[in-house]
């Protein structure tokens, strides 16, 4: 799995939300305003020439939103059509301020925008008071004033949402960056592990089955009990052998699954093994589901073996084992005594019982491990394909 498929996804972030929601509503603002000032119009009994300037309005609006620059043309011009028309401006040139606001919002260039349509409205209010001095007449200021702040808003909250999404985006390529690096450390590790594990642990393996062959052929005659014995034990070592390279290629290359895919199939053989090396089983294991993922079949067989192993270390007498499965899950149990001599197994200091819940977890599962006097249960659940999904 890759640094990019281990980032979660995470929830869209409300200031994103901020600058459309704005927008939003300054186009339900504008519209409002244009039909008050359309109906206003009509009830005043105003003459064609004053809808000129809703007309230009609304196109200029229409036309901002594709093409801001071609509609701020008409918006400015509407205000001084409204006073040439002899109708108050007011509703006109506030039209224009909240168009400013939305295309500096979107992108357009605050400086060109709210300088135009600043002119145009203090061109309109100035005219209608016939004064453009503050100390005579505000209105002209108030105009100029709204549609250059319109502007700069718009235009300081989309800088801020820009600002936002490049920390974020930063933030998350310093993540990844992070989950590479420890991946490429992971990667390194694994294969200093697996020549570690190649140098030593293979080659006395080796040499162990090598050793167990020349002490075959060196046996008297007569002596089959002791062969039977030798001839077992080189099997095991040989399996051994067999098992560290496949733990070497895993960790040259990653997991694969596809590996492991007949490894419930292997119970059988595991406990025939542990039998004929002087074990007491009492077994029932039932055929595997068809449909049973790697990942469930390689934790069914690797609980197996360690219980099988942790028995004959800190038990005696019989070992109970069943493996039954139900449509949807594998069900593991083990029973033995524990040894008189022997400590409790989950205070021993050992990873057995660990590394087994770890697997029936990473398959979808769970163990659970009970001690009632010197007797030990282990029950373990493994879905049957839960581990395809995670």
């Amino acid at each position: 799995m890759t640094a990019t498929a281990q980032t979660p996804l995470r929830p869209r972030p409300v200031w994103e939300r901020v600058p459309r929601a704005l927008a939003l509503t300054s186009l339900g603002v504008i519209a409002v305003a244009l039909v008050v000032n359309t109906v206003t119009l009509a009830v005043s009994g105003s003459p064609p020439l004053a809808y000129v300037c809703i007309v230009l309005s609304a196109t200029g609006v229409a036309a901002g939103l594709r093409h801001p620059y071609a509609g701020l043309i008409p918006v400015a011009a509407a205000a001084p059509m409204a006073v040439v028309a002899s109708v108050p401006s007011t509703g006109i040139w506030s039209i224009a301020c909240f168009f400013v606001f939305l295309i500096a919002l979107r992108g357009s260039s605050a400086l060109i925008a709210g300088g135009v349509v600043a002119v145009s409205n203090l061109a309109a209010a100035g005219w209608e008071a016939a004064a453009i001095d503050a100390n005579v007449a505000v209105s002209a200021s108030v105009a100029a004033f709204a549609a250059v702040m319109g502007a700069a808003i718009g235009s300081a909250i989309r800088d801020n949402a820009s600002y936002r999404r490049e920390v974020e985006q930063r933030a998350h390529e310093a993540e990844l960056t992070h989950a590479t690096a420890v991946e490429r450390g992971v990667a390194q590790e694994r294969l200093r592990i697996a020549r570690d594990l190649h140098d030593s642990v293979g080659h006395q393996v080796a040499v162990v089955n090598m050793r167990l062959g020349a002490a075959e052929v060196h046996l008297p005659p007569g002596a089959d009990a002791a062969r039977a014995d030798l001839v077992a034990a080189r099997a095991a070592a040989q399996a051994v052998l067999r098992e560290t390279q496949q733990i070497l290629s895993v960790l040259r290359v990653g997991d694969d699954p596809a590996r492991s895919e007949h490894a419930y199939h292997s119970v059988a053989e595991l406990v025939e093994r542990w039998r004929d090396a002087g074990m007491q089983i009492e077994d029932t294991i039932a055929e595997p589901p068809p449909d049973i993922s790697p990942q469930a079949a390689a934790a069914v067989f690797r609980i197996v073996q360690e219980s099988l192993t942790n028995a004959q270390k800190h038990g005696e007498g019989t070992v109970s084992l069943t493996v039954e499965r139900t449509e949807d899950e594998i069900r593991i149990q083990v029973v033995n005594m524990r040894s008189r001599q022997t400590a409790d197994p989950q205070s021993t200091g050992g990873n057995g019982l660990v590394g087994m819940r770890e697997r029936a977890e990473s398959a979808g599962g769970g163990l659970d491990v009970r001690i009632d006097g010197r007797l030990f249960w282990l029950d373990a659940v493994v879905p049957v394909s839960a581990a395809r999904g995670r």
